[in-house]
């Protein structure tokens, strides 16, 4: 009985550590789940997330010294995909940035 109680006790702990862990996840599904910038769209639907993840994007954006609000990415800049291949570039899915 007793480490019936612990499977159940640790069954509940899980799932609320892991929706911790990643406060966006839902919000990612429910605003982007179909968009190529996944940092732009959630930046373009700031007010709509929940405030899990706006404490967790503030908080990241501190750390990284950008103002709030500003989705900068280094290096490449995502454009089209067509526009990529006018420019004679291979288009990365992953990461939605034009590269060599």
């Amino acid at each position: 009985m007793k480490y019936l109680m612990v499977v159940i006790i640790a069954l509940l702990i899980i799932p609320a550590t892991a929706v911790a862990k990643n406060p966006c996840k839902e919000d990612r599904q429910k605003f982007c789940k179909h968009a190529a910038g996944i940092g732009a769209c959630l930046d373009e639907h700031k007010a709509e997330l929940s405030e899990a993840c706006k404490a967790k994007r503030e908080g990241k954006a501190a750390k990284m010294g950008k103002e709030e609000g500003t989705h900068v990415q280094p290096g490449a800049q995502p454009l089209t995909k067509k526009a990529c291949e006018t420019a004679g570039m291979k288009w990365n899915d992953r990461s939605n940035v034009c590269g060599g």
